[in-house]
């Protein structure tokens, strides 16, 4: 069954009339169109006299686009504003319950539509669509797998060049121009390349930064590929690599494998948090894993379900999540490992693969004064 007629029957059975949907990913999600500008409104079996397909709504710098790329709507191209356009479609539906995403539908669109198009009556409608988009189909899976090979392979070639006294923007800079290169469609999120004292900063923005040796180095990036992201943490030490530093890697891998057990189908997605943050709890590191363990990943880089002990959902197979344990040591620096992992029946299926030990990168050598 297609998207858009699994949401139509979501629709008949709330007894909506039709939805508006104004989240650009839900749109991209239910149509393929990718542009900047859209709505999409979708008519339940209770709206007679019309014809039965979604609307597209958009404007001329799209019309080509919204052409090629859209699939299972009638598109509108429309010189107005988008707002009028869509009071003037729902006009000659009549009155009507509409469902409308209310965490992406401001008080002054709503008011606004008010005013053009009387007899609408509003029914709250967010996170219709994420529910869909929970459990993944295998296109979407494939494009995921292609992501995170993208950020992989990409990763593998840019850490053999790195050297002491290369900054940290750098290295920022080569992994985003490699997966690119490689065919990534966009960057995920902004990377980011912590090194040194830093790294137990655990969103820390690269810097100008120069690496020294003993640096611990954490590195977080991902790709875009046909609207899907990867994202993964690898964490590098410069040079030379402190029995400490080796222990503590060995500890988050160990977390990170524990947790993976948790990540099938029926568990509560906090189990996998709690039990990775056992692991550091026996290790006398708990207050150091300050974040919860990962997220959903797909259209978006974050997204439901959540691997935290404030969630309640359970795991459905199918569900593509990340798993990211790590500690911060103030002063001392951090350790993060993140892959991207497929929730299945009986057992996960990693879609990436990170190193069982911390890798050592930049051998000692003279750096060259500019």
């Amino acid at each position: 069954m297609s998207r858009l007629k699994r949401l139509r029957r979501e629709i008949e059975l709330r007894g909506w009339d039709a939805l508006w949907i104004a989240n650009p990913i839900n749109r991209q999600y239910l149509t393929g169109f990718t542009g900047s500008a859209g709505w999409v409104l979708i008519p339940g079996k209770r709206v007679r006299g019309i014809r039965r397909s979604a609307l597209l709504i958009t404007d001329g710098r799209y019309a080509e686009q919204a052409k090629q790329e859209s699939r299972g709507v009638r598109i509108i191209i429309s010189s107005k504003s988008p707002l009028q356009c869509l009071a003037e479609n729902l006009e000659k539906w009549g009155s009507m319950n509409l469902g409308f995403e209310d965490a992406h539908v401001t008080v002054q669109e709503w008011r606004r539509l008010l005013k053009l198009k009387k007899g609408v009556s509003g029914r709250w409608g967010s996170g219709l669509v994420e529910k869909f988009r929970l459990v993944k189909d295998q296109a979407e899976i494939i494009a995921l797998r292609r992501a995170v090979r993208i950020a992989e392979q990409s990763y593998a070639k840019v850490i053999k060049g790195i050297k002491i006294g290369m900054r940290e923007r750098e290295i920022a800079f080569r992994l985003e121009k490699t997966m690119l290169e490689a065919g990534g469609e966009a960057i995920a999120f902004p990377t980011i390349v912590a090194s040194g004292p830093r790294s137990s900063w655990p969103h820390a923005a690269p810097t100008c930064r120069r690496l020294k040796a003993g640096d611990l180095v954490i590195m977080d990036f991902g790709c875009k590929y046909k609207g899907y992201n990867s994202d993964l943490t690898r964490t590098v030490v410069v040079a030379k690599m402190s029995s400490r530093q080796r222990e503590m890697y060995k500890i988050v891998k160990n977390a990170q494998k524990s947790a993976q057990k948790m990540l099938v189908s029926g568990k509560k997605t906090a189990e996998s948090d709690k039990t990775a943050r056992r692991i550091f709890l026996e290790s006398g590191l708990e207050k150091y894993f300050n974040h919860s363990l990962g997220h959903g990943i797909g259209l978006e880089v974050h997204e439901s379900p959540r691997l935290s002990l404030l969630s309640s959902a359970c795991l459905v197979s199918g569900m593509t999540v990340t798993c990211e344990p790590g500690v911060y040591l103030p002063g001392w620096g951090g350790i993060r490992i993140e892959d991207d992992v497929l929730v299945g029946r009986e057992s996960a299926q990693w879609l990436s693969i990170s190193p069982e030990e911390l890798p050592i990168v930049g051998r000692e050598h003279r750096m060259r004064r500019i």
